[in-house]
């Protein structure tokens, strides 16, 4: 029987052994007391005497003072404590449990680990806590359980102030080489690469003049593309991650409220092969069109693009599973399809407070961008004004639905082509106009449009002549070895 059935009684993780031996060394060493002091925070320790008497050792650390058994009792004692820590005989102790240990960084892993498992318990009874009080909206607390056990990940390996010097020296540098190491390869590839290549810190587009003009796609920043149904935005984000993807091995999720996921792959392959659409979809398709279709469909199961084609999506939803892509598949570029399709966080929609809603998605998609550390690359709509100005360009006024999005976006760009409206006002081209750039110049980049293939190109326009149009041919030079018979 299980009458005497001994019940173990479960306490938080902790390992009062590690901590003993951190504090022991900060008494008898300077170098641990730095490195436990700069590692380390007081929430760490489990025991109450213990996070006491590191408070005491940190203050002294930031003050530049020296920490020995006598110092350490002196400072308890006029703070009121040193009882509350087990008095002189307590701090000797540890002083002599340490010893001259060189494996300090060990003992202060062990203790952030169990202080880890510690705000994972706490987290899990909050959320358990909400959980059982049954809210009112299920998902926004569910984003908030997501959010809370994000930021214990994030924590984990959190880091205080940097001194210059440790940059400099390469000690707290995120390549871990000294700055003028770094320099003098990006010399190098710079020599390597020569100035057409060079200069591009963010990650490549692979389109040259996009990446000139924003310096690649940079870290944090949430870019808006706009432009009327029927431009092509879906096309040249679709293109521009798969550039991302394909050409600069970075892994890429997608985020499609309007298509499902086949037809994504379905156009990707399309102009990966550049083989018509309706040629793959009805299979009419010679054998060399064949063989770029295989080359592509096998070059693309080499990279990592995620495809999330759930529709309706809330915006804690989003970026919850933003967060999971990130955690699972380390993706380092993420494309939103499209910021009108998303609804808010509120269980209720209403057209007044659609601009509201709209503003607290902007924010929170700003929000995620910094939070995953990656730039985030978000379609929006136009309104109809566009289509009544003349000339048909888009203004940052045209906007839709609210100018928050101007406000919290680090880029906007809006697209371009004029054939939409007039067939013969340039053919083939495609204009990305740069209206707002946090980080740089704003302008306007020429792309080359292929509509079969849904395939934006990098645009060379011909080489032109002083007196003659600006795409206009040499012709002196096309004619000076010409004689007429």
């Amino acid at each position: 029987m299980n009458e005497h059935k001994e019940i173990k009684v479960r306490i938080a993780p902790n390992s009062k052994e590690s901590e003993m031996m951190v504090l022991g060394c900060m008494l008898t060493s300077i170098n641990a007391l730095n490195l436990s002091s700069d590692s380390l925070d007081d929430t760490d320790f489990y025991f109450t005497e213990h996070k006491v008497i590191f408070q005491v050792l940190k203050t002294a650390y930031k003050q530049d003072r020296p920490a020995d058994v006598h110092l350490v009792c002196e400072e308890l004692k006029r703070i009121e404590k040193l009882d509350t820590v087990g008095g002189p005989a307590y701090i000797t102790t540890l002083a002599q449990y340490a010893g001259t240990s060189a494996h300090v960084e060990e003992y202060c892993r062990l203790i952030r680990d169990k202080s880890v498992l510690r705000s994972m318990i706490n987290a899990a009874q909050s959320v358990e806590k909400t959980a059982l009080e049954e809210p009112r909206d299920v998902y926004e607390s569910l984003d908030e359980a997501q959010q809370l056990f994000f930021k214990i990940s994030q924590n984990a390996n959190r880091e205080s102030g940097k001194l210059v010097r440790e940059i400099l020296t390469g000690v707290k540098s995120e390549s871990q080489k000294s700055y003028l190491k770094e320099l003098q390869e990006r010399q190098e590839e710079y020599l390597l690469k020569g100035p057409e290549d060079a200069g591009i810190t963010g990650i490549q587009t692979h389109y040259t003049d996009l990446d000139k003009m924003l310096n690649g796609m940079n870290k944090s920043n949430l870019m808006i593309l706009a432009a009327r149904p029927a431009m092509g935005k879906t096309a040249l984000a679709l293109n521009i991650a798969q550039n991302i993807c394909f050409k600069s091995s970075v892994p890429v999720g997608v985020f499609s409220l309007e298509m499902s996921a086949e037809q994504l792959v379905h156009r990707i392959i399309c102009s990966e092969s550049e083989v018509e659409s309706e040629k793959i979809k009805t299979g009419a398709i010679n054998g060399l069109e064949y063989q770029r279709v295989v080359a592509a469909v096998n070059g693309m199961q080499n990279h990592t693009m995620i495809i999330d084609d759930q529709p309706g999506l809330k915006i804690t939803d989003l970026r919850a599973r933003a967060r999971r892509m990130k955690e699972s598949q380390g993706i380092g570029f993420l494309v939103i399809d499209y910021l009108q399709l998303i609804t808010g966080s509120g269980a209720g929609r209403s057209s007044e407070s659609r601009q509201v809603e709209i503003s607290e998605i902007s924010r929170m998609l700003k929000n995620l961008a910094r939070e995953l550390d990656i730039p985030i690359l978000c379609l929006s709509q136009l309104s109809r004004k566009v289509e009544e100005r003349q000339g048909h360009r888009p203004m940052m006024s045209d906007l839709r639905e609210s100018g928050s999005i101007e406000q919290d976006s680090d880029i906007v760009m809006f697209l371009l082509r004029r054939e939409y409206y007039d067939p013969l006002d340039k053919p083939g081209m495609a204009e990305l106009i740069i209206g707002k750039n946090r980080h740089g110049p704003v302008g306007s980049v020429n792309f080359a449009y292929r509509k079969e293939f849904a395939l934006f190109q990098n645009f060379t326009p011909l080489r032109y002549d002083n007196q003659e149009s600006a795409y206009a041919p040499n012709n002196e030079a096309a004619f000076s070895s010409f004689t007429p018979s």
